[in-house]
Formats: structure tokens, C-alpha cells, sequence
């Protein structure tokens, strides 16, 4: 029964980091009263959690030994390099943050080490920002499960 218990927190961890934005739905529809509202938070905020630091730090490793072995040329500016400038100087590190749940957390957290790698706070602010959506995600799952019994 634990050994089932630990494999089944394992599956959403693993579904929380690749699609996190449909997790406490899942746990939800898996059956009602299988997850309570705390563990279904607890569960997908700390596979979030995981996958972010997971991934920030494989894309800090990826960009630094890139850096290192392929010395930088000077670019030419194209249409998307310009529009990834624009994004980052109008909504910074704030706009990521604010749609890291929609955009998954493997892209949120390797766009955050490539843009914010050298900012002290950028990883911790993205775990708070993954466990908020968490939270927020949550209670609309069961706020609908409770408008639907």
C-alpha cells in the first residue's frame, strides 16, 4: 500500500514537471477523495519545484560550457532576437515568472538561466512563483470538483 502510495506521488511529480498546469486536475479525476487538497499543492509545488531547479541548473551548465567552447560572434539582430530584447527590457524577470506555468516549467526555468543566470534571487523567485500557480491551480481544481460532486 506505501510502496503504491510513493509510485503514484512519483508518476504526478514526474506529470507536474512536464505538464504542470493540468496536475491537480489530473490528481483530481484520478478519484475524488484519493488526494486531499493540501497533498495535491504539497505534491505538484515540490514536482514543480524539482523540475526547476532540475532544469535551471542542466541550462546554466548547457549555456556555460556553450559560452566556454563556442566564444561569441557578433550577431546579427533579427526580428526574434529583437522581440526577445523587447520582452525582456518591458516585463523582466517579473513576466516570466507570471506565465512560467503556462509556458511548463523545463522552458521557464531554461529561459530564466539563460536570461537571469548571474541574478542571485532568479531561482528561488521562480520555486515561490511555481508553488503560488500550485496553490492557485489547486483551488480551481477543486473549486470545480465542489460546484460538480
Amino acid at each position: 500500500m506505501m510502496k503504491e502510495y510513493v509510485f503514484e506521488v512519483m508518476g504526478m511529480w514526474l506529470l507536474s514537471i512536464f505538464k504542470f498546469v493540468i496536475t491537480p486536475f489530473v490528481m483530481l479525476l484520478q478519484g475524488g477523495d484519493k488526494w486531499s487538497f493540501l497533498e495535491t499543492v504539497v505534491i505538484t509545488s515540490s514536482g514543480a519545484a524539482l523540475g526547476g531547479f532540475l532544469f535551471y541548473h542542466f541550462g546554466e551548465m548547457i549555456f556555460n560550457w556553450w559560452a566556454h567552447h563556442f566564444p561569441k560572434k557578433r550577431k546579427k539582430m533579427t526580428r526574434m532576437n529583437r522581440w526577445i530584447v523587447k520582452m525582456k527590457m518591458k516585463y523582466g524577470l517579473k513576466g516570466i515568472l507570471l506565465i512560467s506555468a503556462i509556458i511548463s516549467v523545463p522552458i521557464s526555468s531554461m529561459v530564466l538561466a539563460k536570461l537571469y543566470r548571474h541574478h542571485p534571487t532568479a531561482l528561488p523567485q521562480l520555486l515561490i512563483a511555481f508553488f503560488l500557480w500550485a496553490s492557485a491551480l489547486s483551488s480551481v481544481a477543486w473549486g470545480i470538483k465542489n460546484l460538480f460532486p
